[in-house]
């Protein structure tokens, strides 16, 4: 045997090979997107976006399978090289090995979308027997010859050597097209100028924001257990605000809220993949510090908030792209690189979330592994921003702990719930719709609530260990003389009420009660203050203590007045709340809710019904309290109040 005559037979075969993979993948891909991700695209995505985002899932299918191919030719060409005289037969055998591989497994996947579309949820169990009922079919089919035949031929018409090619030649030129009109995309955005390094600022202004934690968690906040010693010794030459809330339950709208000074409804972000409308993007936050002579940096190590804040990365000096899950996914997210570049267009956050989504249920990872990210490596990495800052610089570091699942380090297992009890629970899914313990859950369940309550505070306390080192590197090296620092957090934790973790509609306290610390350069003595104020607040507080006046549509007012001491108005104020994840953000939004705390009590409407329920704040924690007719006139004071500020969304009462 010649090596042209082993050429012969290998390129061909592989061709054959790699166009059955793509097709295989193509249309698992296809019913992938039929089973409603394209559908909820329509919510934050214009019809061309979407176009292009099924272009790149299609593509990436292709040369994924491509790519499997290749593997598998490879492994099998030193048994074509050495058993020349049945090398005809192994192709064979091999072509219907692989398509009867891949008709069942198509055929398996197409089962799940049906039942998914059913509304049927696949538990463990009943996804076991699924598993074990269709290789019993497929064993039972197989053993039939003539079934076996005419599955084994079934893709032959697809695999004659010149139709492969084609179908080769069409996903590699989309590859190539897409990679290269993403690159042409790409180029014109618009790119930030910093400031001449003579016009910085003297200080220095360092935010410190906390994913999923709830004051009510905290020790300085008042939880018994010792929680945040760090960060309680921190607030002892601080202002603390006691009543300061976050604007929604979860991550996007937070984060877009902490960026722009302004509520959901305004700035567009229902959802945990949605972006910054482009009016209030030029202009956020960064922009305006960028602007000031501040040089500015962020470390984000939630993937959605990340991919939130990259939109504009322009207003940022340093902004690395943190690997938020180490592996395979990493070296496939940085390999498909050309597929999902900056343009613009589209959607990375979506992008990143179904890569993981697929491959980790495929390497029998978590598929909530992406959201693990130690708090330890989150101010590691803003030590090394902080060091490539000049004097004048604008920092954000925003630390995943203690979000969900809860892993305490050592240090900290077994302070408030044993290891052995930790365990039993420790690596569930936190984002399965088939949860141990469901989001909206049952007096029933409250034991189990109470032992993850535990694992999340020993979980913050891991937080506020790395919050305690950074801040002592920091001081020690002299990173923070003329630093003001704030901590805060995107959102909340529940564990009581009825609601367990975060996110919904439901807009109870734990979930929208968040710390509120600032502490200024020379500051000696702590203050409390009781001001009731939310998260539009936090963007016109840090550009008052930059010298600079916040945008006239920034909705929020500035809290610098707080911390000199002032204490006119302070049992005023008044905090909104708005969930709006079930909306399209190309119509005014019909479903969700909005609610209004004035520090005594919360209105909440569902804005399907307008149907309103009042809860005195002793009593915000659970979701279906409604004390309207005991305090109708308080009632109809905030809905009034409510309606004022959202009149687009909240109807006032007649």
């Amino acid at each position: 045997m010649t090596r042209p005559d082993f050429r012969a037979a290998i390129v061909p075969f592989w061709l054959r090979l790699s166009t059955l993979a793509a097709l295989g993948l193509l249309f698992a891909t296809a019913l992938s997107l039929s089973k409603g991700e394209a559908q909820g695209w329509t919510f934050y995505l214009t019809t061309p976006e979407i176009v292009f985002e099924i272009l790149v899932r299609l593509v990436f299918a292709g040369l994924a399978g491509i790519g499997a191919a290749t593997l598998c030719a490879a492994a099998l060409a030193p048994f074509l090289w050495k058993f020349a005289a049945s090398r005809e037969r192994i192709i064979r055998w091999a072509m219907r090995v692989g398509v009867i591989a891949v008709v069942f497994l198509d055929a398996m996947y197409a089962v799940r979308v049906l039942l998914a579309s059913w509304g049927i949820a696949l538990d463990r169990d009943i996804a076991t027997v699924l598993l074990i009922g269709e290789v019993v079919v497929c064993a039972a089919v197989l053993l039939v010859p003539q079934a076996r035949r005419k599955i084994a031929v079934s893709a032959d018409g697809w695999l004659q050597e010149r139709t492969a090619r084609r179908i080769m030649i069409a996903i590699l030129a989309g590859g190539v097209g897409l990679s290269a009109a993403e690159f042409a995309f790409s180029k014109t955005l618009p790119t930030g100028k910093s400031a001449p390094s003579a016009a910085r600022p003297k200080s220095n202004i360092l935010l410190v924001t906390f994913d999923a934690l709830s004051a009510e968690d905290m020790s300085i906040y008042g939880q018994t257990r010792e929680t945040t010693p760090n960060i309680d010794a921190f607030a002892r030459t601080g202002t603390v605000f006691r009543n300061y809330y976050s604007i929604s339950t979860f991550t996007g709208s937070s984060v877009a809220t902490m960026l722009t000074g302004v509520y959901p409804s305004q700035h567009h972000v229902y959802h945990l993949m949605g972006r910054i409308r482009p009016e209030y993007a030029g202009q956020s936050l960064p922009y305006q510090m960028q602007a000031a002579g501040y040089a500015t940096g962020a470390f984000i190590s939630n993937w959605a908030a990340y991919y939130i804040a990259e939109n504009l990365r322009t207003a940022y000096n340093i902004l690395p792209e943190p690997t938020f899950q180490k592996g395979v996914v990493r070296w496939l997210w940085a390999a498909t690189g050309p597929l999902h570049q900056h343009t613009g267009l589209g959607n990375r956050t979506d992008e990143y979330q179904d890569l993981t989504a697929l491959w980790n249920p495929l390497a029998g990872l978590p598929v909530n592994l992406n959201l693990q990210f130690p708090a330890a490596e989150s101010f590691a990495e803003a030590r090394k921003i902080v060091d490539q800052l000049p004097e004048g610089y604008f920092l954000w570091v925003h630390v995943m702990t203690p979000h969900g699942p809860y892993h305490p380090g050592a240090a900290e297992r077994g302070r408030f719930i044993s290891d052995d009890e930790l365990r039993t629970f420790e690596f569930e899914e936190t984002d399965s719709m088939v949860h141990p313990v469901p989001s909206r859950y049952e007096p029933k369940d409250q034991g189990r609530v109470d032992q993850r309550r535990l694992a999340y505070d020993e979980f913050l306390l891991t937080a506020d260990r790395a919050f305690g080192a950074f801040m002592t590197d920091l001081e020690t090296r002299g990173r923070l003389r003329n630093t003001t620092v704030i901590v805060s957090a995107d959102h909340g934790e529940s564990f009581e009420g009825g609601i367990y973790q975060h996110g919904g509609r439901f807009l109870t306290r734990p979930v929208l009660h968040i710390p509120l610390i600032i502490r200024t350069p020379h500051q000696q003595e702590g203050r409390s203050v009781a001001f009731v104020a939310d998260q539009t607040a936090l963007a016109p507080t840090i550009l008052e203590l930059a010298g600079q006046k916040k945008p006239a549509w920034m909705t929020g007012q500035s809290l610098a007045k707080w911390l000199t001491g002032d204490r006119t108005g302070e049992g005023e104020g008044l905090a909104f709340n708005q969930y709006l994840e079930i909306n399209s953000i190309f119509k005014p939004p019909q479903h969700g809710s909005a609610s209004v705390i004035d520090g005594q009590y919360q209105y909440v409407v569902v804005l399907a019904s307008q149907n309103g329920g009042l809860r005195p704040m002793g009593e915000a924690q659970i979701w279906n309290v409604d004390r309207t007719s005991e305090y109708p006139e308080k009632a109809k004071a905030l809905r009034e109040a409510l309606a004022l500020r959202f009149p687009d969304i909240v109807r006032r009462t007649r």
